[in-house]
């Protein structure tokens, strides 16, 4: 790729992450649609099998909607930030299951997973639990087997089969739930301005 055509990528991938971050569902869609292969053949590589891969890519990519409207051009290049925060979907799940190391190198070099780790952290308890107010009574608000789908995911270290197989459900079922759960959550959480 010449510097002029991944530069205007970037240009289009940056410009596509503040569109997400807006709430539009094609630019969503554009960004998975260049991201998920390559994405996938790294959560593959990280944890080892197609259907935990799969599952974490989905994960990733709910986040990547959730904090689109956080992304800083100044730091990272947009591909940059997802593959870090899909590394960081990875490592977490890796270390619930203790199969990781906390020092798992990153790819690339970078500052990326420092700048996301380092706006998690620097929250004080009082934003916490004000967060956490308007998450549990944003939870209220949504269908109750989207809500309890939802909450295990969350609140346990449950993956989505375990889950359908708790809830005797389809696991295609319980990630419908999940991700239309996560997608009313944030509309509540994050109302458009008028």
């Amino acid at each position: 790729m010449s510097p002029t055509s991944e530069n205007e990528a970037i240009f289009e991938e940056t410009r596509l992450l503040a569109e997400i971050g807006a709430g539009d569902r094609e630019a969503f869609r554009q960004l998975y649609a260049r991201y998920s292969t390559s994405l996938f053949s790294l959560a593959i590589r990280l944890v080892g099998d197609n259907g935990t891969a799969e599952e974490l890519l989905q994960d990733a990519f709910v986040k990547i909607w959730l904090h689109a409207a956080t992304y800083d051009a100044r730091k990272s290049r947009p591909f940059t930030w997802a593959v870090t925060i899909l590394r960081r979907t990875c490592i977490d799940h890796l270390r619930r299951r203790r199969r990781v190391p906390a020092n798992l190198p990153l790819p690339g070099d970078d500052t990326a997973t420092a700048d996301f780790a380092t706006a998690a952290t620097a929250r004080d308890a009082s934003e916490t639990r004000e967060d956490s107010a308007r998450v549990l009574s944003a939870l209220a608000e949504i269908s109750p087997h989207q809500r309890h789908a939802l909450e295990l995911a969350l609140f346990t270290e449950l993956t989505q089969v375990e889950i359908a197989a708790q809830l005797a459900q389809p696991v295609g079922t319980v990630k419908s739930w999940i991700r239309r759960g996560l997608l009313d959550l944030r509309a509540s959480l994050n109302p458009p301005t008028p």
